[in-house]
């Protein structure tokens, strides 16, 4: 495995190693891990592994999409798995990733639903198509919540540029955001917890529950089951399924779900968003692309 922050960084990357865990555990497997590596870097690691005759190689990042390409074009009976939205190449190329449309449009209800000021906001690392396709949602999830509200969002080309975090998300605070989401690793987390000390602004965490990062200010946290969406596609090649395609998981394979509120929203707040939750997760409401 390569990830791009440190395999310890109480994120993404600490989660997709929690995964490569799973994947020894369960199947008995020789694992490595490269952490910490961007992915203009990335080439000789990957290739590395390919030689060393690992039998799967899982590029934890968007970032490595390009050389994970060329790569697995070199080495055709190694299966190679990106964590991220990529169509794969129908051979050994492969991606698992998160259906991020449901999340991106139920942050946004949520955040619709919250805002006292009619102006939420949407921060994320790096504008891989995955996360485009979030940021879109969740502007369709504010807009189909409350069409009054105002959303801006804001990509940081960056996961680990913590000044960067902060900056955007003050500025964002200082326009009149009352409710910020974010997905942007090491450099959100930064910034989630510079607003939350301003008053009457709350936040929506990423990846873990949040809570404690800013009790009362964190309205709920997006949990991904990072390690177990790793996981399947080490299933997946056991199983001889592994065809170089994208697997997609979310809510109606519990890849997904939200933080308790915590009291964080009214009983009416809360009975509002879980009958969106239910409309999204049965496919009533729309959230392709």
């Amino acid at each position: 495995m390569l990830t791009t922050g440190a395999k310890d960084n109480q994120s993404w990357d600490q989660a997709c190693f929690e995964g490569l865990n799973l994947i020894k555990n369960k199947f008995n497997a020789e694992v490595d891990i490269t952490d910490s590596i961007d992915g203009e870097n990335s080439e000789p690691t990957i290739r590395k592994y390919a030689q060393s005759g690992y039998d799967v190689v899982i590029a934890a990042s968007g970032a490595y999409s390009t050389t994970a390409e060329k790569v697995a074009k070199e080495f055709p009976r190694t299966k190679f798995a990106l964590i991220t939205t990529h169509p794969g190449n129908n051979r050994n190329l492969g991606a698992v990733a998160f259906r991020s449309g449901e999340v991106g449009y139920l942050t946004g209800a949520l955040a619709a639903i919250k805002t006292k000021s009619n102006k939420v906001g949407y921060i994320v690392g790096e504008p891989y198509p995955v996360y485009k396709e979030e940021e879109a949602l969740f502007r369709r999830g504010v807009k189909a919540t409350n069409p009054s509200v105002q959303a801006s969002t804001a990509f940081l080309n960056s996961w680990v540029d913590t000044e960067k975090g902060i900056k955007i998300a003050t500025d964002m605070v200082a326009s009149g955001v009352d409710v910020l989401t974010f997905n942007a690793g090491e450099a959100g987390l930064a910034a989630l917890k510079a607003v939350s000390q301003k008053p009457g602004v709350f936040v929506i965490g990423r990846t873990k529950d949040q809570y404690e990062v800013a009790p009362g200010k964190v309205l709920t946290s997006v949990l991904q089951d990072i390690p177990n969406l790793v996981l399947n596609v080490a299933v997946l090649t056991q199983q001889g399924r592994w065809e170089g395609k994208l697997y997609k998981f979310g809510l109606k394979e519990k890849i997904y779900d939200f933080a308790p509120f915590r009291g964080s929203l009214t009983s009416q707040e809360e009975d509002t968003f879980k009958t969106i939750r239910e409309a999204v997760t049965t496919g009533q409401i729309d959230v392709s692309p």
